[in-house]
């Protein structure tokens, strides 16, 4: 009797492992399958579409909050030369961009994420309020047509702006303080301590 269970425990083990193993020959084929038509549906959607990264989902967010960081990361420099230089009023693109500063600053537009606009008022002295001398504007495009910008003076809280619609973005020369107001295509919507939801 003994004997006789052996045996069909021997026969039970062989069972399960032939068993076993067209499960698992099974589960490859259907891998397999899966993978082929996974692939042809890949290539066949990647040959006929027309999305690319410039227009892919996610990506104009991703350019706002990059010209934003740009524009806080500029604000730093701005900050710092301005201290060692005596002002706001002194800054210039060239002496901005030759701080060793990770962004490049021009005195033109910004036509991407990645590069402010720079605009000095009171230069040669002149008073914007109180203190130290001039004032300082940056701006820095996103790809989706939203020009953000930063103004700073040596007295008061940053201002924070958005102006949507455009296809260059230059920073304006302001001797006072902005006015808040809500962003659109034909005016900047500044406002202080953070930028403006766009």
């Amino acid at each position: 009797m003994h004997h006789g269970s052996l045996e069909y425990q021997r026969d039970h083990r062989g069972n399960d492992l032939g068993f076993s193993m067209v499960v698992t020959a099974l589960s490859l084929g259907a891998t397999a399958i899966l993978t082929v038509i996974l692939l042809t549906t890949m290539f066949k959607s990647g040959a006929s579409s027309n999305t690319s990264i410039s227009n892919a989902p996610g990506v104009e967010e991703a350019t706002s909050l990059q010209a934003q960081q740009t524009l806080s990361s500029g604000l730093s420099t701005v900050e710092a030369a301005a201290a060692s230089a005596g002002g706001y009023g002194s800054l210039t693109p060239s002496t901005l961009s030759a701080s060793g500063a990770s962004v490049s600053f021009v005195a033109g537009p910004s036509s991407n994420a990645t590069t402010i606009s720079v605009a000095v008022s009171g230069a040669g002295g002149a008073e914007v309020g109180a203190g130290e001398s001039g004032a300082v504007t940056l701006a820095a495009r996103a790809s989706d047509s939203v020009c953000w910008l930063i103004w700073k003076s040596s007295d008061g809280q940053a201002w924070y702006g958005a102006q949507t619609g455009l296809s260059r973005c230059t920073a304006p020369t302001l001797t006072s303080p902005p006015s808040p107001g809500p962003i659109s295509s034909s005016a900047i919507g500044w406002q202080q301590g953070s930028f403006p939801l766009g």
